[in-house]
Order: structure tokens, then C-alpha cells, then sequence
């Protein structure tokens, strides 16, 4: 039974972080996480602290950097903004963004974003 339940609460995990991944450009609560794994918010609440080691919300913050950190490395020169990745990851408040953003990389999303930029090009309000 013990197993048949930890089975379970894996696979909600699983079904969680995908639904992160899926809807990551939309604002996202722990009730959307439990709804959409089939537990309680407590359970959800659990099994990302027991797995990752932090709460559901920090885990989608984190995940969103990630995502944001990837699209600023790996954009085509000038193609985006750090506010269109911002936005495309789920922030909708940029000085937030660029303050947790900063924390976790060491550097502004600006300039990450101008490190993708070929030298010598035009600055364009870039670093």
C-alpha cells in the first residue's frame, strides 16, 4: 500500500512539473499544481520540499529564471527584449524580474542578453 502511494505522489510530481513547463507564461498557484497532480496543497507542498528541497511557488520562480537565463544566452542578436523574455516566462513585474534575476545569475537579464550580441554592432540602448 506504502509504495502503491509513493507511486502516486511521484507521478503527481511528475505531472506537476510538467504542468509548470506547459504554463509557464501564465500566473500559476499551488491549487493549479494539487488540481492538476490529484493531491492537496499540503502533499504538493511536501513532495517538492522532499524532492527538490523547496516550496512549489520557488521551484515555478526558479524554473522560470532558468528558462529566462536560456532564452537570453541563446537569442538571435536583437531579436528580443529582456522585458519579451521577461513576459514569455511568466514575470509581469520587470523590476522584480531583474532583482531576482540578478541574484541568481550574478548579472542583469540586459546584460546576459548583450553578451549574445555580435561585436561591434550597434549598442541600441544595449549595455
Amino acid at each position: 500500500m506504502a509504495a502503491r502511494d509513493a507511486t502516486k505522489q511521484q507521478r503527481g510530481l511528475d505531472i506537476a512539473v510538467a504542468f509548470v513547463s506547459r504554463h509557464m507564461d501564465e500566473k500559476i498557484r499551488l491549487s493549479d499544481l494539487s488540481a492538476a497532480a490529484g493531491v492537496s496543497n499540503r502533499t504538493m507542498g511536501y513532495l517538492f520540499s522532499r524532492v527538490y528541497g523547496t516550496t512549489p511557488m520557488a521551484f515555478v520562480k526558479n524554473q522560470r529564471l532558468a528558462r529566462a537565463h536560456d532564452l537570453l544566452e541563446h537569442s538571435k542578436p536583437f531579436s528580443k527584449t529582456v522585458s519579451d523574455v521577461a513576459r514569455s516566462c511568466g514575470f509581469t513585474h520587470m523590476g522584480q524580474f531583474a532583482v531576482d534575476y540578478k541574484h541568481r545569475f550574478g548579472e542583469s537579464p540586459s546584460e546576459t542578453l548583450c553578451r549574445t550580441r555580435p561585436p561591434g554592432a550597434a549598442n541600441s540602448g544595449c549595455c
